[in-house]
């Protein structure tokens, strides 16, 4: 009666192959779990949490080459994430006009650059946000809509040629930078240089 009882401990190789691999896959799990990760400054802490918090990235736009660079570069900045890209056109109204009143060419001419934009966003399998908004400024319209979107972060492009003048930041990009309560990237590409 022994040798019966004993004969049913006798294990196939198969499942003593089986068993012997499931405690390692588990005596591996079990040390990747308690693995202490390395240690990293408060300062390093934050700044990696600040930048995973960027779902919403607003590219404002003006159908330049610029403009469109900067929605490239919003991209891949926000390709990791899956971030929204909202493109943002402002149509400026001059003070002689009321501010609801109908601009038919210049919502017109919005049209085309919001467009090109969000191509370039659904290239990289990102949602495309689009608006054209009004305002009589468009830094103030932008900062508005970054606002009004719940925005993380503005990349906006800096015409290379403006770097000719005294002042080379535009109006836009300064009350971005100065009235603004969020993260800015201008983007200053070179002048591209004729061959």
């Amino acid at each position: 009666m022994a040798i019966g009882a004993y004969s049913g401990l006798v294990l196939h190789p198969l499942r003593t192959l089986l068993a012997v691999l499931f405690a390692a896959m588990m005596a591996a799990l079990i040390l990747w779990m308690f693995r202490v990760p390395a240690r990293v400054t408060i300062e390093v802490a934050h700044a990696r949490r600040s930048v995973r918090g960027i779902a919403r990235i607003l590219v404002p736009t003006r159908g330049t080459e610029h403009a469109e660079r900067a929605t490239e570069l919003a991209c891949r900045l926000g390709q990791e994430h899956k971030s929204q890209i909202i493109i943002i056109y402002v149509v400026e109204v001059p003070l002689t006009l009321l501010l609801g009143a109908r601009m038919p060419k210049e919502e017109h001419r919005a049209e085309d650059p919001v467009r090109r934009s969000a191509e370039i966003v659904k290239v990289h399998n990102l949602e495309a946000i689009t608006h054209i908004d009004r305002d009589r400024d468009a830094g103030r319209g932008i900062l508005r809509a970054a606002s009004d979107l719940d925005a993380d972060l503005v990349v906006i492009g800096m015409d290379p040629e403006r770097s000719h003048f005294p002042d080379p930041l535009c109006r836009t990009i300064e009350t971005l930078l100065r009235r603004g309560n969020l993260e800015v990237i201008v983007d200053n590409h070179p002048a591209s240089e004729a061959a």
